[in-house]
Order: C-alpha cells, then sequence, then structure tokens
C-alpha cells in the first residue's frame, strides 16, 4: 500500500487467500461517485446511500461519548458493585434484578450509539494516512462483497460490562462490541488497518471482586455462519480476546463455512485469540507475533476446526513459552508448519503435546492450502510492517485534523509531532506510556496563545458521585517516555472561592510520570498541586527537564519524587492573604534517589508580604519514612516574600531529616541563617544538570 494510491478502487486478487474464492472480493469498486466523509454523520449517510458505494473516510471519526450519557434507570457503577457483590449476591447464581436491568438498558442505548452497520457492494477505506474510526463497533452482519481497509479502529470500549459470578471459578466480567463484526457476511476484505484499544486497553483498567474489569471485546471476530474471508497486512496491538472465529460449540450455521485467511498481519502486545477458531478451515501464514507480558496463546485449536499455520514468526522476548502458542479448546488437530521463534525453526505443536499430556493434539488439520498468494519463509517477515498508514504530524484547531487535542493524542503513532493552534482547550488529557516521543507544540510560538485547561479539585465530584482525588484532579496526564512540550500552557482553573463546598482544593495542571519528559517555555498554571513532578511507581525514577517557562500556584505547587531539573523557570507564588501564605515544593524523593528537585537559574517572584513564603517541606506520602525529599536550589533569584527560615516539618515529618539546600542564590529573600543549609563548592559539583539527566540530553 502506499500513499496516493486509489484504495477505492483496488480489489483483492486472484489466490489472495479465501475471500478470493467464488464471486472473487470487489468491495465497491463498481461505483461511479465516492462518499468522502468527515464525522459520523455523514459516514451514516454514506453507508445508507445506494450500493454499490465507496467510502473514503478522512481524518479520524470518534464515536464515543462520556458513559454517563448512556445510563439508563439510575445505573451506575457504584451502585452495580454494591448489590453484586459476591460477598451480598454470591458466586453461585447469575446476577438479576434492578440494578442488572437497568445495566442492560444502557447497554442497549451505547450499541445502538456506536454502532455502524456495513451493507454490501461497499468499500470502505481510509483516504490518505492517519485515517481512522474511534469508539465504534463496524458491523459486516448478513452482507456479502465488503473492503476495509487503511483504517485505524480505537478504543471499542463498552461501558457497561456484565458481570458474571458463574464464569469460570472465580467470575469474570464480560464485554460487548466488536471494533469489527463479521456475522453471515460472505466475500470479505479486511487488510492494512490498524486494531487498538488505545488510549484505555484494558491491562490499565481496575479490578472488581478480584477480575479484571474487561472493556473490550474482539478486535476482528467472525461469527455465524461467516465465510471466504482474507484478513491482511493488519496490526492488532495492545488488546486481550483479539480474534474470535467461530460462534459457539453447538452452532448449526458455523459447519461447513468460515474459511478464513490469515496472512501478514502483525499481533502486538496482545493475549489470546490470534485466532481462536472452531468449525473452519482456517489458514494461518506469514503473521509476526509479539506478544506482551500477558500473552495466554496464539491459535486456540477448537471444535471441529482445521487450523492450518505456516511459515509465522514468533519473537518471544515480551513474554510466553513455545507451547504457550497453542491452546486446545476441544479440537483434535492442527497442521503446524515453519514456525520460527526467536531466529529458530521449532516444532511447536511438538513442544505443546510434550507440555500437555492430557490434551493432545494430532499434526494433520486433514486439508492443504491453495489460496496463499505471498507465502514466503517466515525469516522473511521477522521485521513486518503492517497496518493503516499513519501521518507523522498533526493539526489541532477547528476546522483542521482534529478538535481536540486528546483526539490526537489518540490517534497519533510513537513519535508524532502535534501541532495546536492558537485557542483555548477546555478538556482533560492524557499521553498514555504507549505513546513514547509525541511532541506537543504550539503553533505560535508563544505559550499563552495556546491553553488547554480544566477545572477539576480533588474534591470535584464526577458522575458517579466520588471524588477525583488528587491525581485524577489533572488537566494533563503525561505517562509516555521521552514526552516533549513546547510553547504550551497547562492549566488547571478551579475557584477555591467559587466552590466553599470542596475543602480538597488540590487542582493539578500537570501529573508527569515518564522518564526523558522535556516541557520547553511551558506555563503551568493553578493553585494548590499545580505541577505533580512524579514517577510511575514508588521504586521507579523518571528524569524530568522543565526549560524557560513559568510555574504559578501557592501551596505545594510543585511537588512529587521525580529527578526533576527546572532550569531558567520563572516560578510566581501567588498572595493568599495568609502567613505562611503558601510552600513552593513538597518533594517525595525516595530515600535511594539522591537527585530530587534541582531549581537553577531561575527567579522566583511574588507579590506576597516580606518573610510568608517557604521554600518548600518534605512530603511523605502515606507516611512513606522513605521518601525522603530532596531540593536543591541554586543560582536562583529569591524575591523578600521568602523566609528566613524557608524550610519546614509537614505532618509529623521534620525538615532537618530531608535533604534541603541552596547555593549561591541572591535577591532580597537570599538571607543567610543557621535553618539555611548551603552546599559547598564540593558538593555543588554534584547538583548539575547533566549530574541529574545522566546520558540524557534533552538540549
Amino acid at each position: 500500500m502506499h500513499a496516493g494510491t486509489d484504495l477505492g478502487k483496488q480489489v483483492l486478487q486472484a489466490g489472495d487467500g479465501w475471500a478470493s474464492s467464488g464471486t472473487g472480493t470487489t468491495g465497491g469498486s463498481a461505483a461511479t461517485t465516492e462518499h468522502v466523509v468527515r464525522d459520523a454523520e455523514e459516514l451514516r449517510a454514506a453507508l445508507a446511500a445506494p450500493a454499490p458505494r465507496i467510502i473514503k473516510v478522512r481524518g479520524v471519526i470518534d464515536l464515543r461519548a462520556d458513559c454517563s450519557t448512556y445510563a439508563a434507570d439510575g445505573y451506575t457503577l457504584a451502585g452495580y458493585l454494591a448489590a453484586y457483590d459476591p460477598a451480598v449476591w454470591g458466586r453461585d447464581t447469575e446476577v438479576s434484578g434492578p440494578l442488572e436491568d437497568a445495566r442492560a438498558a444502557s447497554a442497549r442505548r451505547q450499541a445502538a450509539a456506536i454502532a455502524l452497520n456495513v451493507g454490501s457492494d461497499t468499500t470502505l477505506v481510509g483516504d490518505g494516512r492517519g485515517a481512522g474510526i474511534t469508539g465504534a463497533n463496524v458491523r459486516v452482519h448478513g452482507v456479502q462483497n465488503v473492503i476495509i481497509r487503511n483504517l485505524t479502529f480505537r478504543d471499542t470500549r463498552d461501558c457497561f460490562p456484565q458481570w458474571d459470578p458463574t464464569d469460570g471459578s472465580e467470575g469474570n466480567w464480560n464485554s460487548d462490541y466488536d471494533a469489527v463484526s463479521l456475522q453471515r457476511a460472505t466475500n470479505v476484505w479486511v487488510d492494512h488497518n490498524t486494531f487498538t484499544d488505545q488510549p484505555h486497553p484494558d491491562s490499565e483498567s481496575p479490578t472488581y471482586f478480584g477480575r479484571p474489569y474487561q472493556q473490550h471485546d474482539g478486535s476482528l471476530d467472525m461469527t455465524s455462519g461467516t465465510d471466504l474471508v482474507t484478513a491482511s497486512y493488519n496490526l492488532f496491538e495492545d488488546h486481550g480476546k483479539t480474534m474470535l472465529i467461530g460462534s459457539s460449540n453447538t452452532s448449526t450455521t458455523d459447519p461447513g463455512k468460515l474459511r478464513v485467511s490469515i496472512h501478514h498481519n502483525v499481533f502486538r502486545n496482545v493475549e489470546e485469540r490470534l485466532p481462536r477458531v472452531r468449525f473452519g478451515q482456517v489458514h494461518v501464514y506469514n503473521n509476526l507475533y509479539e506478544p506482551g507480558p500477558s500473552f495466554v496463546y496464539a491459535w486456540g485449536v477448537g471444535v471441529k476446526s482445521a487450523l492450518y499455520v505456516e511459515n509465522n514468526y514468533v519473537k518471544l522476548s515480551g513474554g510466553g513459552a513455545v507451547e504457550d502458542l497453542i491452546y486446545n479448546w476441544g479440537g483434535t488437530a492442527i497442521t503446524e508448519v515453519g514456525t520460527v521463534v526467536d531466529g529458530r525453526p521449532t516444532d511447536v505443536l511438538d513442544a505443546f503435546n510434550a507440555a500437555n499430556p492430557t490434551a493432545q493434539l494430532a499434526g494433520d488439520a486433514g486439508w492443504t492450502p491453495t489460496l496463499n498468494k505471498g507465502l514466503e519463509k517466515a525469516v522473511r517477515v521477522k521485521d513486518l510492517k503492517a497496518g493503516a498508514m499513519q501521518r507523522e504530524r498533526y493539526h489541532v484547531a477547528k476546522g483542521t485534523d482534529f478538535d481536540t487535542v486528546q483526539t490526537a493524542i489518540d490517534a497519533a503513532p510513537p513519535g508524532t509531532t502535534i501541532t495546536i493552534g492558537k485557542g483555548v482547550y477546555r478538556e482533560v488529557i492524557r499521553v498514555p506510556r504507549t505513546k513514547p516521543d509525541l511532541l506537543l507544540k504550539g503553533s505560535t510560538g508563544t505559550a499563552r496563545d495556546v491553553v488547554i485547561d480544566y477545572d477539576n479539585a480533588n474534591g470535584t465530584k464526577k458522575p458517579d458521585g466520588t471524588t477525583y482525588g488528587t491525581t485524577g484532579s489533572a488537566t494533563a496526564t503525561i505517562e509516555a517516555d521521552g514526552f516533549t512540550a513546547r510553547d504550551l500552557t497547562f492549566s488547571n482553573s478551579f475557584d477555591r472561592a467559587a466552590h466553599p463546598e470542596i475543602t480538597s482544593t488540590q487542582a493539578v495542571a500537570v501529573k508527569a510520570t515518564g522518564d526523558r519528559q522535556y516541557y520547553d517555555r511551558v506555563r503551568f498554571i493553578g493553585h494548590q498541586d499545580t505541577l505533580y513532578a512524579d514517577t510511575r511507581a514508588a521504586g521507579t525514577r523518571a528524569r524530568q527537564y522543565y526549560r524557560g517557562g513559568e510555574i504559578v500556584g501557592d501551596v505545594d505547587f510543585i511537588f512529587g519524587r521525580a529527578t526533576a531539573v527546572f532550569d531558567q523557570m520563572t516560578i510566581r507564588a501567588l498572595d493568599r492573604g495568609s502567613d505562611p501564605n503558601g510552600y513552593i515544593t513538597a518533594a517525595s524523593t525516595r530515600r535511594d534517589n539522591p537527585h530530587g528537585f534541582l531549581i537553577m537559574n531561575s527567579t522566583i517572584v511574588s507579590d506576597a508580604p516580606a518573610g510568608t513564603y517557604y521554600l518548600g517541606r518534605p512530603w511523605h506520602p502515606g507516611g512513606d519514612p522513605d521518601a525522603i525529599a530532596s531540593v536543591v536550589i541554586r543560582d536562583t533569584k529569591l524575591p523578600a516574600a521568602v523566609k528566613t527560615a524557608p524550610w519546614t516539618d509537614m505532618s509529623g515529618f521534620s525538615w532537618r531529616d530531608a535533604r534541603f539546600a541552596e547555593h549561591r542564590n541572591s535577591g532580597p529573600g537570599a538571607t543567610a541563617g543557621a535553618d539555611r543549609p548551603q552546599l559547598t563548592s564540593e558538593h555543588a559539583s554534584q547538583h548539575t544538570r547533566r549530574a541529574y539527566l545522566g546520558d540524557w540530553n534533552p538540549a
């Protein structure tokens, strides 16, 4: 696939898998006009137009909405959890009653909102790079001759998973909605698409009743008598139950159908069903498998299945063992030939049978594929590239690629530059750790022109009645390594005076947890807890560099356990009209980390009265004795607002046990005294940008 090629007119070539048999698969190529669609309304209208139809998706169409908009009959997750807690309901009976009825009604509302029904003789393609559909359930049901290509399908998320305490020994959460669902469909070609659960993968979901809260079903499922399908050059990543072929063990519609070819796909950081097959003759060849740490199995051999697995390449460095590649779901045989695992030809079936003496499989599935165009040796697909064409640059502003910053982040592959137009963007954003090396930059070169703002506080109530907490209050949560922001403002505009009913007023503008994060000419605006410079977990480290920007706040407004350098920054300490007026830092550096916060070559400014501000206090989250704050302020101008004894205790922990120091500061607030530890020149040499950032040079 090449940019500039008219995908709408292309048809499946002869011999390219099962979808080339019968009448072949031509989609809507015979159409004399095409529909170019940019939003859900236009897409639905195009899908309803007379066939044959060519539909080109331009940009990303996002069907998602806040889950609360679908809730019906008083459904809340908190209420559902309380009603069906195994301690109350037990584990022997399926759930029923008003809350389950409300959940089902809510699910029906979501299903109606996210369904996209594709008719016969349709080609649905992405128009150039970066096209996709987010949050949708694309249904190819009861139709024939369909082509789907060059689209990124993201986050088809079930807002209302059902708890089934009888599913397995411990119960399970079950979700609906496949990204693409094939039922009673014939002659379908699914090619060069990307399927991902990002930005909300189930791996990051909470656990309820001791079981993962699963919100995603299949990526590409083929059931209910579907037949003659080719899935080629797709990328499946960050997903659990990926590809199911066959409805149930007792299906009366699947026998004799479910003839599917799966070739030249990449399965990356996925768990299972790659694919799982019942009944069908399924040829799985020349795919690249890169399973992640939660890998379960690849090839599921189900009832009366005839899996022919040929010349696939597997990389197991991320997780799993050779014998785990096969799972017996009640089948009798699988043909497995030509597999290469980590560079070595491997008899996977032999390894499976040796490890599973009570679930043996024979080595002949009873047929030999002939529609195998492009079949090659496994080593040729070691570095296979697959998936939809992606862009390297995106633009955010009304009338451009994206209207919101988050939709651009969701669409962007790692390493993308996202340019944000002038304006105020009222939204909460998250850059997940699976999006490394993103660059977010303002279009004008002036941070004040481009503002990302929201106003949640710790005590602000969510729709379900719970509160956000400090972490959840963040306007921006930046988890990815290698992230850069430039010429932007991140703001939390929570107004204490307007909300006297909220007493927990921590309101974070940015929570940063990734390593090698660079904030260049960026402003952070807030009051309490403005900038949360942290790490992913207590035992991890993260280096962050803040240069040439501004941080505004009053209480603990630079806090966390990151190794963070603040260079040439303006730090503005607000006047609350009290004494103390506030605390600039509240570090929680781990005991074994010699480098916490380094403020250097900067200017601290304040309109607060003289002697009313502390430089910092030691934060011990949850009373953690191993959080020993480390803050060094050097070569920085201090205002008169800074107290002559500028460090103070916090929550019963003495500042004297922390690692606080100054060096060569200036200004009216830089006085000398017994309670102002100073670094010697020798010690100062250990507190430089290079010492803190190590082998990373953000410049």
